[in-house]
């Protein structure tokens, strides 16, 4: 079965972050899928179940984030060897990244 890795973006959040608020995130996850349409759906299911299970929900001010697809891309067979980055990727309103907290992480 292929590998797809998908780049998953949540906005509608308001998370204290830093010395700054936090309207938005990135994830990058790598799911199996028959097809595309497959992995997007994996994607956003995996990326909301983090989300719901981490403590950065929590601390969330707002309500549960919108997931929408970013990007996504077939893995070769040597990058399925790398995995993904782990955790969330956090921007403010102005679309700089923020770094996540590890105290914080799932």
């Amino acid at each position: 079965m292929p590998r797809y890795e998908v780049t998953v973006q949540g906005r509608g959040i308001a998370m204290p972050h830093a010395a700054s608020l936090a309207v938005g995130f990135l994830r990058l996850v790598q799911v199996r899928a028959v097809d595309p349409v497959e992995a997007e759906a994996r994607a956003v299911e995996l990326v909301g179940a983090e989300w719901s299970a981490s403590a950065y929900a929590l601390q969330n001010l707002s309500g549960p984030p919108r997931l929408t697809i970013v990007r996504i891309g077939l893995l070769s067979w040597w990058h399925r060897f790398l995995g993904a980055p782990a955790g969330f990727m956090f921007f403010a309103e102005d679309g700089v990244l923020m770094p996540s907290d590890p105290r914080s992480h799932l």
